[in-house]
């Protein structure tokens, strides 16, 4: 092999290029990003319009569909989703897997330019925006304390969010929470009738008193001077003094009409961390940020703020995605590291010597340290996936350099010279290593046919695996032989190790030489025998298939819950609060629980100052893994029976997920029930809940429809109304700013702007007899009473419409305690199957189960295709159809050891186990490559093929066996699958060390016999062939 013959004749140039390549990894390993997954890019864009005033009926039959059926005629498109709710409408656009997202984003755009006369005048203009993982904030962080929520939002806001503003990274800091000073124009109703005005009038009159303003250029001199007017009010009292004209012609002061209240804004929201008031602020980071040092950075100007805050609040991390990605990713290489002590110490058992074992011990950091640098220069970043690709291959990059060095030393006990078994046994072996390598490499090429989830996170991976193969094989062929032929010299049976246990092991594999010898010698005697027992085997692994469940992702143990809590409709803030309150005392008394953060209802934005005081969220933060003996999961369940009981309220508690549902929902269960009458749905919705609420391991379900909203319906007299001069946009604006308010104008202080609201008092609008009363300005200046110009009756409706393809849908989802996903949504599929749905309605299951379904399919293309390319390469490297036919035996006893390995293990079928069963194809055939190549070079040196195989079994035995245990138990510590963030690659090691074992116990007697039964085929053929000659000369005589 040339390349291994000028690495001996040039160690110190070889010793230089591995510098280089250890320098680049070096530079580039601290300059990668750190995150818990790959960069993902989800094809998914959101249309957001706002039509302030509006039902949710209104919204969409006049803002969602006519967007939907603009955005279904966009190239590429997959699903239109929208949700028309109280004010806006939102729909969701999900394109195929591939598509150009910006591309997209403009044709989307285009559409929607054509669309827009068709929606309302006074509906604000619709905003693309794309679905960006990064968008969500990396790290919640609460400031607490015995402070009012004033005196807290102000320390939040004017110290906390403008120093962490100022991270290095932090893209934006928002505060939620606590109380915002206000100034309150409220209008008296009777004198607002009386002198004939509208709040549009009064908002105007503000606006227009309450300026700064340039007044020109004056000369002095040789100079000019700009004359500049400060209108704007000094004090809340100036409000008061602006004038108002009537329409007689007189003018009034707004103090006449209003009272002027320096006041805050009503409390909508609650928040607590660990009982004490508080607000959170959440951290955005840059896109170009690195999750993991973004928040070391926002940690120490953490330290940093609470020296200068008072000592009655404090500062504490609610959530930290960066602190579960270092975990996550510490647990990755802890594992690495045991897996690679491992492997060495069985290298030494097998090689019984230091410095051979220290030569393979050197070949392992280079190969990885270099893959670093080509993960810098492809775009790539440390996750658990890329990582876990590292951890994974290990076995594999130690095989490549055992088989050349076990073959070197074979031929220096030989008694050659060093440098001469250096390039000789290199030679012997090049070609099965370069096979080895190839077969391992090219099984990552379908990835190019993948789509889904499945591009996303097995596209990083085959980089990954790829790479370090390429560092593994070229220091297997350039560096091993080169140390080889320098540290090798005088190596003999004096310097074998004299430990006993290196001993023991080393008479263990003798007696095990001797008994596979004579056992492979009893199997090409009894060919029929091995066959059938190989077929009964594998007949009896599909007897395991029922046995596995099957997964999009593992789920990992994040340490983290919430609970999401929901009274009637339009409950008050305080009678929420008490409901809060007790479900935030069972959360306490868990003896895992460290931080509780409890949010009492949202922000509204509904007509009417409608707000979701009704609402309430619970976060919990868990010890750690290692601190506590139950899991997340198990926290759960408890607290889910112990609130079970309180009354008045919906509870539903679920664990912090990690699972990507790339813009579907996040549930265990989504079940969609599509058609046009709302009823019908509500009914199939409620039937589907029944039915499915059966199935063990099925928590919190609920559907979208579930809960109907008291509305008041205004019905407009379009003919009077146009008598009028009036468009229902305006009648409905006004409304809208007498009842929720109108924000006039801003009262400017040193180191604030505070909102100057013109509105009606509570007194008058909690009445809803005083709708009607008022006033609405028409387009002549005239005042009349609503009551003129509409109805007003009560009525019930839903808070938000849902539509999947342009037709209604209801989703029933929950979410799933000690249930397999894909085992469960198999029973789903079985139990809906059974259900009766009427004509032009539809029941499907939705997001995950989509996903998974879409990834599976995708991945079940790609085992094939690896399997022929292995196949490919072998045969162009043997130059044969023969060898590489033989040595695909040994992938159907693989498969045998993967369906043993996750149902003893407990593990389920996931994207992750399927990724290690492809990988397993390019590495099984390494033990058949490597014994089949021995055989026909015996074969090419005289030997018939029984003298052959029973020469080549024994001797590729040792390094068959090597290569196998250091493969093997590189990956025992992920196989085990402790510590956090684990279960993401256990599915993977799992399926490739039971696999891989298996086959290789297997591919020992196998191959040599299937072997000879194709060799003893293709001889009766040619027989045959070379016989129909004679026969036709005959014939012709």
């Amino acid at each position: 092999m040339k390349i291994a013959n000028f690495s001996v004749d040039r160690p110190v140039t070889i010793s230089m290029i591995m510098v280089v390549l250890v320098l680049l990894g070096v530079i580039a390993m601290p300059m990668l990003k750190v995150d818990l997954y790959p960069n993902l890019s989800i094809p998914v864009a959101v249309v957001s319009t706002t039509w302030n005033g509006s039902s949710p009926d209104e919204v969409e039959q006049q803002i969602s569909k006519p967007i939907e059926s603009a955005m279904a005629t966009v190239p590429g498109v997959s699903e239109v989703d929208s949700t028309s709710s109280q004010n806006s409408s939102r729909v969701t656009v999900r394109f195929n897997f591939g598509e150009n997202l910006d591309q997209a984003t403009l044709s989307m755009r285009d559409k929607l330019d054509k669309v827009r006369k068709q929606l309302p005048a006074d509906a604000d203009q619709p905003t693309v925006t794309k679905v960006d993982p990064n968008s969500s904030p990396i790290m919640t962080i609460a400031l607490s304390g015995s402070m009012s929520a004033v005196e807290l939002k102000r320390l939040a806001s004017d110290v906390v969010q403008q120093r962490l503003s100022t991270v290095d990274g932090v893209a934006s800091v928002s505060v939620t929470g606590g109380q915002n000073r206000e100034i309150d124009v409220l209008l008296d109703p009777e004198k607002m009738q009386a002198y004939g005005l509208s709040t549009n009038q009064v908002s105007q009159a503000l606006q227009g008193d309450n300026i700064n303003a340039d007044g020109g250029l004056i000369s002095q001199g040789k100079k000019q001077v700009t004359l500049h007017m400060n209108g704007q009010f000094i004090n809340p009292q100036d409000i008061g003094n602006v004038p108002i004209k009537l329409s007689n012609g007189s003018s009034i002061f707004i103090r006449d009409i209003a009272t002027i209240n320096d006041t805050f804004a009503d409390v909508t929201q609650l928040s607590r961390t660990n009982g004490m008031p508080s607000v959170s602020l959440d951290i955005l980071k840059s896109p170009d940020g690195n999750t993991v040092q973004v928040s070391k950075n926002v940690q120490s100007m953490i330290t940093t703020i609470e020296k200068s805050l008072p000592k009655s609040v404090k500062l504490t991390v609610v959530s930290d995605q960066a602190k579960y990605i270092q975990t996550s990713i510490n647990t990755v290489i802890d594992h690495t590291l045991a897996g690679a002590g491992l492997s060495v110490i069985i290298l030494y058992l097998f090689l019984q010597r230091l410095r051979t074992t220290l030569i393979i011990g050197i070949v392992i950091p280079i190969s990885i340290i270099s893959t670093f640098s080509l993960m810098y220069f492809t775009g790539q970043t440390i996750n658990t996936v890329t990582l876990g690709g590292l951890a994974l291959g290990m076995g594999s990059l130690v095989d490549f350099a055992v088989v050349v060095i076990e073959s070197i030393f074979r031929y220096s006990s030989k008694g050659l010279s060093p440098i001469e078994s250096a390039k000789l046994g290199t030679s012997e072996v090049g070609t099965a290593v370069m096979a080895s390598a190839l077969s391992q490499i090219c099984v990552f090429a379908p990835v190019a046919f993948t789509q889904g989830m499945a591009t996303q996170l097995f596209g990083p991976l085959a980089l990954t695996v790829v790479f370090s193969h390429i560092a593994a094989l070229f220091g297997a062929v350039t560096l091993v032989p080169m140390l080889s032929s320098k540290w090798l010299k005088g190596v003999g049976e004096h310097d074998r190790s004299k430990l006993k246990p290196v001993a023991l092991f080393q008479d263990f594999m003798k007696a095990l030489t001797r008994g596979y010898s004579r056992l492979l010698k009893w199997s090409l005697g009894h060919r029929k025998t091995v066959i059938i027992f190989t077929l009964i085997m594998f007949g009896a692994s599909t007897s395991l298939v029922p046995l596995i469940g099957f997964e999009l992702t593992p789920n990992s143990d994040q340490g983290q819950f919430k609970a999401n809590i929901r009274v009637a409709t339009n409950t008050k803030l305080e009678e929420t609060n008490k409901v809060a309150a007790a479900v935030e005392r069972v959360i306490e008394s868990e003896p895992e629980v460290t931080t509780v953060f409890t949010q009492v209802g949202t922000g509204g934005g509904g007509s009417f100052a409608n707000v979701s005081t009704d609402r309430a969220s619970i976060q919990a933060n868990l010890k750690p893994l290692a601190q506590r003996t139950r899991s997340t999961d198990q926290v759960v369940e408890d607290v889910r029976n112990k609130v079970a009981n309180i009354p008045g309220a919906k509870i539903t508690i679920s664990a912090a997920s990690n699972s990507l549902s790339f813009g579907h929902g996040g549930s265990g269960v989504d079940i969609d029930i599509s058609g046009d009458n709302t009823k019908v749905l509500q009914k199939l919705a409620t039937l589907v809940e029944n039915t499915v609420s059966t199935i063990p391991g099925i928590r919190n379900l609920q559907n979208s429809l579930d809960q109907q909203v008291p509305q008041f319906q205004i019905t407009m007299d379009r003919q009077k109304a146009a008598q009028y001069g009036l468009s229902i946009s305006q009648i409905v604006s006004q409304m809208r700013d007498a009842y929720k308010g109108n924000i006039a104008t801003q009262f400017h202080t040193l180191d604030s702007s505070v909102n100057v609201i013109v509105k009606y008092p509570k007194e008058f609008t909690s009445n809803i007899t005083n709708l009607s009363r008022v006033m609405i300005s028409t387009s002549s200046g005239a005042q009349i009473a609503l009551s003129d110009v509409a109805n007003v009756s009560p009525t019930v409706g839903p808070s938000q419409i849902s539509r999947t393809n342009q037709v209604r849908t209801i989703t029933v989802s929950g979410d799933l305690f000690n249930a397999n996903a894909g085992v469960t949504q198999q029973q789903i599929a079985a139990k809906i199957a059974q259900l009766p749905v009427p004509d032009g309605y539809t029941i499907s299951q939705g997001g995950q189960a989509k996903d998974l379904n879409q990834s599976f399919s995708s991945l079940g293309l790609v085992l094939p295709l690896a399997i022929i390319l292995v196949y490919i390469v072998m045969a162009s490297q043997f130059e044969s159809l023969f060898s590489p036919f033989i040595i695909m035996f040994s992938l159907p006893p693989t498969f045998i050891g993967a369906a043993i390995g996750l149902v003893v293990t407990g593990r389920s079928l996931s994207i992750n186990a399927i990724i290690g069963i492809i990988m397993l194809v390019g590495i099984v055939v390494n033990n058949a490559i490597v014994l089949v190549d021995y055989t026909n070079q015996l074969r090419k040196g005289g030997l018939n093929l029984r003298e052959a195989l029973l020469e080549a079994g024994p001797v590729r035995l040792r390094p068959i066996l090597m290569t196998t245990a250091t493969t093997v138990l590189a990956m025992f510590p992920l196989v085990l699958g402790f510590g956090e963030g684990a279960e993401a690659q256990a599915p993977m090691a799992t399926v490739v060390a039971f696999g891989l074992t298996f086959s290789t116990l297997v591919t020992l007697i196998l191959i040599p016999v299937v072997y000879t039964i194709f060799d003893d085929l293709g001889n009766r053929i040619n027989r045959k062939a070379s016989r129909e000659p004679e026969v036709q000369e005959v014939s012709s005589m």
